[in-house]
C-alpha cells in the first residue's frame, strides 16, 4: 500500500469527501485545458483522435462533477441551512449552471459527431461551444471553491467526528464506501 493512500484512508470522511472535491475540480480544469488546445487548433485539431477522447471524457468527468455536487455537496449545504440561508440563491444558480453546461456538452459532443461522417464539422460552432463550456465552467469552479467549500469545510473539518456523524451515510456514499464499517 502506498503512502498517499494509506494517508487517506486514515483521515475523516469529512476530508476525504474535501479532497475528492478538489480532486473532481482539478480533473475538469484539466478537461478544459485541453479542450481550450482544441478550439486553439482547429480546424487540424478536430481531426486528431485525441480530441475524440477529451470530448468522451468530458462527458463522464462532467457527469460525475454533477453528481456529487448536486446529490453530496449541495444537502450538505443545504442541511446547514439555518446558519447559512443566504446560501439557498446560490446553490439554485449553481445547479441551473449544471443544467446549462450539461446542455452545452450535449450540444459538443453533436457538433463533433455530427461533422464527423459528412461534410466535416462546422469548425466555428464547435470553437463556440467549446470556449464557451470551458470558459463558464471556470467561473463556475471559481464560485464553488471560494463560496461552497469553505462552508462545508468549516462544517467538516473544524467539528468531531461525532459531530460528522449526521452526514457520514451521505459522504460514505459520494465517496464510494456505502455499507463499510469503521472510520475512513
Amino acid at each position: 500500500m502506498d503512502r498517499e493512500h494509506r494517508t487517506s484512508s486514515l483521515q475523516p470522511v469529512g476530508q476525504a469527501f474535501l479532497e475528492m472535491l478538489e480532486r473532481d475540480q482539478r480533473r475538469l480544469l484539466r478537461v478544459c485545458a485541453a479542450l481550450e488546445k482544441v478550439a486553439d487548433g482547429l480546424p487540424e485539431s478536430s481531426r486528431q483522435p485525441t480530441t475524440a477522447r477529451v470530448l468522451s471524457f468530458l462527458g463522464s468527468a462532467f457527469e460525475r462533477h454533477a453528481f456529487l455536487h448536486e446529490k453530496c455537496l449541495f444537502p450538505l449545504i443545504r442541511s446547514l441551512a439555518d446558519a447559512q440561508a443566504s446560501i439557498e440563491p446560490i446553490l439554485a444558480q449553481l445547479e441551473s449552471e449544471h443544467a446549462s453546461d450539461h446542455g452545452l456538452v450535449l450540444e459538443i459532443t453533436s457538433a463533433f459527431l455530427s461533422g464527423s461522417g459528412k461534410g466535416g464539422i462546422d469548425v466555428h460552432v464547435l470553437g463556440f461551444l467549446l470556449r464557451l463550456f470551458f470558459e463558464n465552467y471556470r467561473r463556475h469552479q471559481s464560485w464553488e471553491r471560494n463560496i461552497l467549500y469553505p462552508v462545508a469545510r468549516q462544517h467538516l473539518s473544524s467539528r468531531t467526528l461525532a459531530a460528522q456523524d449526521e452526514h457520514r451515510a451521505l459522504l460514505q456514499l459520494s465517496l464510494g464506501l456505502a455499507g463499510r464499517r469503521g472510520r475512513v
